[in-house]
């Protein structure tokens, strides 16, 4: 599989779960509370989508920017923003 392959199905990887998280929002108040996504939970998807190793996490502007690499040594670019919630 090329570079350009695994960034294109980590993202869509990572899409579909930020997808999945605010389908379950209930009332305004939780919205509100899913529009961001804590260190620990950016940590966990960017694991579900491939990355064994972080080298670097940082928010910038409410999108974690995640480099890393996949069980191949592969470098893995990852930017995980909240999806919006429908209410």
């Amino acid at each position: 599989m090329c570079k350009t392959s695994t960034f294109k199905t980590a993202g869509i990887a990572a899409l579909a779960l930020l997808m999945a998280a605010t389908a379950f929002v209930s009332s305004p108040a939780d919205a509100k509370r899913q529009r961001y996504i804590d260190a620990y939970v950016a940590r966990d998807i960017a694991f579900d989508t491939g990355i064994v190793e972080i080298k670097e996490m940082e928010l910038d502007d409410g999108v974690w920017e995640i480099e890393g690499w996949d069980e191949r040594h592969r470098e893995i670019e990852l930017e995980l923003a909240p999806a919006p919630a429908q209410l």
